[in-house]
């Protein structure tokens, strides 16, 4: 099956709470914000830091920004932002990542900056990603990972029923310790976790910077 090309997905996504869109140039402040406010829980995990928290600039930031636009815009990578549909609040990112679209297969990440945590929202974005994954691209199986010892991040995916399918044998260096992967799958559309959500119309147009609640 080919690859769906710019103008084939439906964006934005939208859950009871959140507005979900891809990143894009100019989104490098409220992203620079909350690492630095949820410096203390990313770094451990190396989730979006590069260096120490004094040598951390808005520069790299913003081309980061770039680079998933561009992935984006190519379907290499589904990056998103998530916003609060009342307030507009910057509240974290999920997407799919490592997308094959020859197999169908995706991995859903997600993240929620410190201020929000606790209140459900990494469950909502990723089981948002998840429906979107079978229901709007087809996707025939779903994974995702956490790295031993990241308690909230296995919650979460445990949450949302994904099962747990192979514990990589410490591959993976964390500041000079090395770190077992524990890989998930989710495969049954029809066993997704219940949520309402729903995405935008087929549009090749970038969305808006600034979310609009629907």
């Amino acid at each position: 099956m080919p690859m769906q090309d710019a103008a084939d997905l439906p964006i934005p996504i939208i859950t009871p709470r959140l507005l979900l869109r891809p990143m894009q140039a100019g989104d490098a402040k409220p992203i620079h914000e909350a690492k630095r406010e949820s410096w203390a829980e990313l770094y451990p995990w190396l989730v979006w830091t590069w260096g120490p928290l004094d040598e951390m600039k808005i520069e790299d930031d913003e081309e980061f920004c770039r680079r998933k636009q561009a992935q984006f815009s190519s379907r290499a990578d589904i990056t998103l932002l998530a916003f609060d549909k009342e307030n507009g609040c910057f509240i974290g990112s999920a997407g799919l990542h490592k997308c094959d679209w020859e197999k169908r297969t995706f991995i859903v990440g997600f993240w929620i900056r410190t201020s929000e945590t606790r209140k459900g929202y990494a469950a909502e974005a990723a089981t948002a990603m998840m429906h979107y994954a079978f229901k709007a691209l087809n996707a025939g199986k779903i994974f995702t990972f956490h790295h031993e010892g990241n308690s909230g991040s296995q919650k979460v995916i445990e949450k949302i029923k994904f099962q747990r399918e192979v514990t990589l044998d410490k591959p993976y260096d964390l500041h000079g310790r090395m770190v077992n992967e524990c890989w998930y799958g989710f495969s049954e559309a029809k066993n997704l976790p219940p949520l309402a959500v729903s995405w935008g119309s087929f549009s090749s147009k970038p969305p808006n910077r600034t979310p609009e609640v629907p």
